[in-house]
């Protein structure tokens, strides 16, 4: 491993926190914990949804650090976006024949 990827490792490491408390303190003034597409369209997002993303590697584990830390803190938790449930297929109607 070369000494910048080790250095910019540790840099990486070592923001996670920051913008984990970064990241839940919006959380709590919004109320819940906002999916992608929410945090993509809110205007007062305190960082780009790629440099949130990036220190966690998905916003699933983001998402699931936030609630652990909010545990951890006795923080009252909001809650997570709703996913969105697929419809169901239309039936198609039966021929009389």
């Amino acid at each position: 491993m070369k000494v910048g990827d080790r250095q910019k490792k540790q840099r990486k490491i070592m923001n996670k926190p920051a913008i984990l408390k970064t990241l839940m303190e919006f959380f709590l003034d919004k109320g819940k914990i906002l999916s992608i597409d929410e945090y993509k369209a809110a205007e007062d997002a305190p960082m780009r949804f790629a440099v949130a993303k990036r220190a966690f590697g998905s916003w699933a584990r983001m998402s699931q650090m936030v609630e652990h830390k909010m545990r951890v803190d006795d923080t009252p938790m909001p809650a997570s976006a709703p996913t969105p449930k697929a419809k169901p297929a239309p039936k198609k109607a039966e021929k009389e024949g």
